[in-house]
């Protein structure tokens, strides 16, 4: 608009310098139009600077804030097959879905969130839900926390709410893929110059709110990482200790099955991994070993070795792995170990066989077939066929 006044003002400068000469009447009317033009164009600016104001606060009003664009929305979906064939008792042939979807961001540059709905109702260590008559299913909050990773703490974080379980070593010998604890944890990952990676976990958990005897999952774990030629290996300890489990354990669905009724827990863990490459595929061996150092019976030891071979990760690739198990009755808890081995209770023992392929990218098959032992030393066999998606 600027540009346009000073055009017009132009022309009219030119205009009237030829006609000074035709005499002061004509050249004080001419002034007189060139003045009125003038204001009515200052009119109009203020008037579109008052419209352009208007526009940006309304957009600053309605701007969609940045931790908005930042959030990710991802899930998976899994329709299983499952066959439990138990000795002398009437075994299950069913189908199963699962169904977990998640919105994952950023608050700002050191504060992360993530929220999961998840199927299953409120079972701590199973998102199934049995295909059943078209009955409507339950959903519900699975995880919900927020981690904050300061910058002048490289490589640590402060969790806080439910979340994804914050140990390494995972295997199913002590904590079920499905659950997802609350309370709050501290992580810290470094790589150091020679080639170590230190990862330290701790963490402290409620299992059952009391007024005043609360049971609380206190949390240890110390864990390194190295090369040694071209294997990876890992080795990691670990302590769970949880505070008042004799008194509180069995209100909280903490001990169950083959526990001991009013047992302790202690865990002591170690476990450790090789992974080395055999042509090109990948190749790890583990173990793991715990002993519940408060138990109330001698039945106190639990371990697991196993190996994997592949990885199914891009269209046709492949993997597939093998374990033996044996879990004493008092070695976990049996409310938290993993649920489709022998029915989720311990003294326990058995071969779990297992095997992915992906079909196509977000959609893999898998196959798993365990033979276990209950603490019955009934034999309880369960074949799983899956067919995974991931969106």
């Amino acid at each position: 608009m600027n540009k346009v006044r000073r055009i017009i003002l132009a022309a009219l400068f030119m205009t009237a310098s030829g006609v000074r000469a035709q005499g002061s009447e004509e050249l004080a009317a001419l002034q007189k139009q060139l003045n009125e033009l003038s204001a009515k164009i200052a009119q109009m600016e203020s008037a579109n600077a008052e419209k352009i104001a208007k526009i940006e606060a309304d957009a600053s009003k309605n701007k969609i804030p940045a931790w908005v664009n930042d959030t990710k929305f991802k899930g998976d979906f899994r329709y299983r097959y499952e066959n439990i064939d138990k000795a002398n008792a009437n075994y299950k042939d069913r189908q199963r879905v699962r169904l977990r979807v998640g919105a994952y961001g950023k608050v700002n540059d050191y504060v992360d969130y993530g929220v999961r709905l998840a199927t299953g109702g409120a079972s701590a260590t199973s998102a199934n839900q049995d295909v059943d008559g078209g009955t409507k299913k339950e959903f519900m909050l699975d995880q919900y926390y927020v981690d904050l990773h300061p910058q002048m703490l490289q490589g640590a974080h402060l969790i806080m709410g439910k979340m994804p379980q914050p140990w390494e070593g995972r295997t199913g010998l002590i904590w079920d893929s499905d659950l997802n604890p609350e309370g709050v944890a501290m992580k810290y990952k470094n790589t150091y110059s020679n080639g170590v990676t230190l990862i330290a976990n701790a963490g402290s958990f409620v299992l059952k709110e009391d007024k005043s005897d609360d049971l609380q999952l206190w949390a240890g774990q110390l864990v390194g990482e190295t090369k040694v030629g071209d294997a990876k290996v890992i080795l990691g300890v670990s302590d769970f200790y949880y505070q008042r489990a004799d008194s509180q354990g069995a209100g909280a669905g903490l001990t169950t099955g083959a526990n001991t009724p009013g047992t302790d827990f202690h865990l002591v863990e170690g476990f450790g991994s090789v992974g080395t490459k055999v042509g090109d595929l990948p190749v790890t061996f583990n173990g793991q070993y715990v002993v519940n150092v408060a138990a109330a019976s001698s039945d106190d030891t639990a371990y697991l070795f196993g190996f994997s071979v592949g990885k199914a990760k891009n269209k046709g690739d492949w993997e597939a792995g093998y374990n033996y198990r044996d879990t004493g009755a008092d070695a976990v808890p049996d409310g938290f170990n993993d649920s489709d081995f022998a029915y989720g209770t311990t003294a326990s023992h058995g071969h779990s066989f297992w095997a992915k392929y992906q079909l196509a990218k977000n959609l893999q098959a898998g196959a798993t077939y365990l033979m276990a032992v209950n603490n019955a030393g009934q034999d309880v066999n369960t074949m799983q066929l899956d067919l995974n998606f991931k969106f």
